[in-house]
C-alpha cells in the first residue's frame, strides 16, 4: 500500500499545530507588552484602572535632604500675557517633604507674586542644600530639582497638608495659617544632584535610576 496517502492527514495535523504554536506566541508576546506599558504607566504617575495614582520614589539622597532640611529656594519666571518680558522670580520657602506621597509642600499668601505667577505657569525649580549646618549630619549636597506645582485653596485635602507642614515647621505659624494663605504640592520630575567634590548626577522620572555619588 502506497505511503503517500497518509500525506493529507499528516499535513492537516501539522498545520493547525504550527497555527497553534504561532497564536500561543503571539497572546504571550500581547500579555508582556501589555504588562510594560501597565508598569511604565504606573512609573509615570499615571492613573491605571482608576486606582490611586502611584509615582515613582525618589532616589535617597533626596529623600533624605527633603526629610533634613526645611529650607528651599523657589525659583518661578513672571510671563507677560503676551508671553513676552519674561522676569525671574526667587523666594526663600519653608518645605515639608511627605515621603509616603512623594510630594513637596510649601505655602504662601495669595497676595503675593509667586502666587499670581504659579496661577499662570505650574513648572517651578527648588535648591535645597545641607552646606553650613551641622558637621556631623551634613551630607554636602546641593539638589536642583524641577517639578509642577499644584494650588491647593480649599477642602479635606488643603487642611491635611497645612497640618503636616505646621508640624513640620512648629515655629512659623505665621507664614503657614489663615484663610489668605494657599498650599502648593509640588511633584518633582527631574533633579541634579552636586556633591561638594564638584560631581553632578541627574535624574528624571522618566527614567528613574539611583543616585551614586560619594560624601
Amino acid at each position: 500500500m502506497p505511503r503517500v496517502a497518509h500525506l493529507p492527514f499528516f499535513v492537516v495535523v501539522v498545520v493547525p499545530a504550527t497555527v497553534a504554536a504561532a497564536l500561543i506566541s503571539f497572546l504571550g508576546w500581547q500579555k508582556q507588552r501589555r504588562r510594560k506599558k501597565t508598569s511604565k504607566q504606573i512609573l509615570l504617575g499615571d492613573t491605571v484602572d482608576n486606582t490611586k495614582v502611584i509615582r515613582p520614589p525618589l532616589p535617597w539622597i533626596i529623600q533624605k535632604l527633603l526629610s533634613d532640611c526645611r529650607l528651599a529656594y523657589l525659583a518661578t519666571v513672571d510671563i507677560d500675557c503676551e508671553g513676552k518680558n519674561a522676569s525671574s522670580h526667587l523666594s526663600l520657602m519653608r518645605f515639608t517633604y511627605i515621603k509616603e506621597e512623594e510630594v513637596i509642600i510649601l505655602s504662601t499668601r495669595k497676595q503675593t507674586k509667586k502666587f499670581d505667577i504659579l496661577k499662570k505657569l505650574h513648572n517651578v525649580a527648588l535648591l535645597v542644600h545641607d552646606f553650613g549646618g551641622d558637621q556631623q549630619s551634613s551630607l554636602g549636597y546641593s539638589i536642583t530639582l524641577n517639578g509642577e506645582c499644584t494650588i491647593i485653596e480649599s477642602g479635606e485635602e488643603m487642611e491635611r497638608y497645612r497640618a503636616a507642614h505646621l508640624n513640620h515647621n512648629p515655629d512659623y505659624p505665621q507664614f503657614i495659617v489663615g484663610e489668605d494663605i494657599a498650599i502648593l504640592c509640588i511633584h518633582v520630575t527631574s533633579a541634579r544632584v552636586c556633591n561638594i567634590h564638584d560631581q553632578v548626577e541627574h535624574w528624571n522620572v522618566h527614567d528613574p535610576k539611583e543616585i551614586r555619588l560619594s560624601t
